[in-house]
This record gives C-alpha cells, structure tokens and sequence, in this order.
C-alpha cells in the first residue's frame, strides 16, 4: 500500500505564492473573524497567522462575540474596506447561530474558504475563474500530485457537507469521472465500498470506512482527521494494505489545505483587479 502524501505539493504551492507577494508593492490582506469561545478555532487561526506572514501576507484577526449584528456588521465593513482581500470565518459561529444568513453577506470576491452560495454558484456553473472550498481543492490538487486517472473511474464520495462532499463531486465530475456520493445514513455502505475505483472519504466520523473492504487496487482520499482522547489521530478511514494506496493522516489532505488557502487568497487578489 502506498501513502500519499501532502507535503512537497503543499511546499510547492507556498513558494509559488511567496515568489508573487514578494513582487507586489501592495500585499494582499487576510483577515480571520474568531468565534472567541472555541479553543479550536484559536488554534487555527495561530496556524493561520504563521503561515501567512511567513509569505509576506499581512494578517488580521478579530474576536467576535455571540452576535449576529456584530458578525454582519464586520463582514460588511471588511467588503467595502479595499485594503482587505480574503475573509475567513471560523466555525462553528456562536451557538444558535443563523450560519447562512450571516455568510451570505460575505462577498464572493473576499470569500476565501467559498463558504457562500455566490462562491458555490459559480463552481456549480463551471465558471472559469472559480474558487473551490480550500479542502476539496486540496483533494483535487493531491490526486493529480499522484497523476491519479479520473476519466471514466467509478468514484464513491462519502460526505456531502456544502464544503467538501458536495463540492469536489462537482470537480470529479469534470475531470470525467463518475461519480456517486454517499453518507453516514447511506444503507449498505460497506458492501457498495468494493464497487469503487475511487473513494473520497469526507464524512467526518473517525474510522467509518473500513479499507479492507474495498477493492484491492482502489485509491483512497482520505479528508477527515480526528483527535482520540488517547492522543491519536486518525482519519475518516480505517486503512488496509489490501488497497494500492490511501492518503496519510495527518500528511496528506490537511498538509495541501493550509497552502491552498494561501493560493485563494492570491487568486481573490487578483478578481479584485480584474
């Protein structure tokens, strides 16, 4: 079984960008909106800071609080603000939260993660220019990294969260694949896995996907990732070395995410510019 890794495709990635901002008299800016309350969205965000500055991208963060005024409020004010290019929001937001509502104020042209519908129209409608949600770019980015065939593969997503499943079926399909997607509640799960040449697993559950029961040359994409209260980390799939190869967790996926960010925010600065 091979393992399929993230990290020189991340590394490339980074140096593309830091090569632009270094030839940019004005850098691009990202700002970050914290649900304060959640000790994890703290911890991203850290990541977030350093792997920006690192780049010569300037970077911003505001706390929020449990307040829906106060989040549309921001977002509004950071669309209008032209010094500002990418905007991320944390989440989960506050508790009882309206999340669509509150993104969909944010502006296609500073929507970083594509967290609105405008963002996801224009990957559903093939627009040229489009940004994909940075997890399912990532996918993508590691399946060509491995120069993975799609063209006429039967390909299982499982998940169908508006920020992977849903989204990176949309791009296997045009890379000619064929694709199904499946869930936590779709019945007989394991024995349709044996069916697949293919699987992407974005269902966040750790282990839900037994690898052995797939076929033996299928290609596993492995997105989830999931802190055990024995200090182990593990993915959405159990693996097996009955498959040719499955992505490493953490290694794979997650590595190539954080730099797919980075590349948005460049591509976000660039549509502001026309």
């Amino acid at each position: 079984m091979e393992l399929l890794l993230g990290k020189e495709t991340a590394l490339k990635i980074k140096e593309q960008v830091k090569n632009e901002v270094d030839k940019l008299e004005v850098k691009p800016k990202y700002v970050v909106l914290i649900n304060k309350n959640d000790s994890s969205s703290i911890g991203y965000v850290n990541m977030q800071r350093k792997n920006a500055t690192s780049l010569g991208i300037e970077f911003e963060s505001i706390e929020m609080d449990d307040s829906e005024e106060q989040y549309i409020e921001t977002i509004e004010r950071l669309n209008n603000d032209k010094s500002v290019t990418a905007v991320m929001l944390t989440r989960p937001l506050f508790k009882g939260a309206d999340e669509k509502k509150i993104i969909s104020h944010l502006s296609s042209l500073k929507d970083v993660d594509a967290m609105s519908s405008a963002s996801l129209g224009e990957l559903f409608v093939g627009s040229s220019d489009y940004l994909a949600p940075c997890t399912a770019e990532a996918i993508m980015k590691l399946i060509k990294a491995y120069n993975i065939e799609l063209k006429g593969k039967d390909v299982l997503v499982v998940g169908r969260s508006i920020s992977v499943g849903r989204p990176v079926a949309l791009m296997l399909l045009e890379e000619n694949a064929t694709v199904t997607i499946a869930h936590s509640r779709t019945s007989d799960l394991n024995d349709k896995l044996k069916n697949y040449d293919v699987i992407v697993a974005a269902v966040g559950k750790a282990h839900l996907i037994d690898a052995s029961l797939c076929k033996e040359d299928a290609i596993i994409i492995d997105a989830g990732i999931h802190y055990l209260e024995d200090g182990s980390i593990v993915g959405d799939v159990k693996p097996s070395d009955k498959v040719k190869a499955i992505s490493k967790v953490p290694g794979g996926v997650g590595t190539i995410t954080s730099a797919v960010l980075m590349e948005n925010i460049m591509k976000l600065y660039h549509k502001q510019r026309g």
